[in-house]
């Protein structure tokens, strides 16, 4: 090792040293506590604060006058006006839903110009009852059919 260089063990060891010990830290943390103020300060405080904010028209005005302070060059590049989010979005939605509405409405013309009438309830037939040929399997309450018995001899 070089002359005038710590080892990393002499680092640890005086920084360890310089640590408080456990009862100084809870004296500390019990100081603290006490300058704390209690929660109807905090609000007091929080209230304050608010009030001191300026509204959103004084934000504005103060972002505009900064605006108008820089160089030509430097204000060109800042975004003034914010971007509208999802404008491509709502067009494209909007074209759907129009879309939509117009091919709804040449279905419906289509069908009342149409001679057959579409399906309405009225025009509903229920299909036939399937006839069965096999022997009709039992129902829920049946029990299943046992072994066949032999013929008697």
């Amino acid at each position: 090792m070089g002359k005038g260089k710590k080892s990393v063990k002499d680092h640890v060891d005086s920084v360890v040293e310089q640590l408080p010990d456990r009862a100084e830290l809870l004296d500390l943390k019990e100081q603290f506590a006490d300058r704390l103020p209690d929660k109807a300060e905090w609000l007091a405080l929080r209230d304050e604060l608010l009030a001191r904010l300026p509204d959103k028209s004084e934000l504005l005005d103060l972002r505009d006058d900064l605006v108008e302070k820089l160089p030509d060059p430097v204000a060109d590049k800042l975004p003034v006006t914010k971007k509208k989010r999802f404008a491509g979005v709502k067009k494209v939605a909007f074209v759907g839903v129009l879309t939509a509405a117009v091919a709804g409405v040449a279905a419906y013309v289509r069908a009342k110009m149409a001679d057959q009438p579409t399906y309405t309830s009225s025009t509903y037939t229920a299909p036939a009852a399937p006839t069965s040929t096999t022997a009709t399997t039992p129902g829920p309450g049946t029990p299943p059919p046992g072994p066949a018995t032999p013929p008697a001899v």
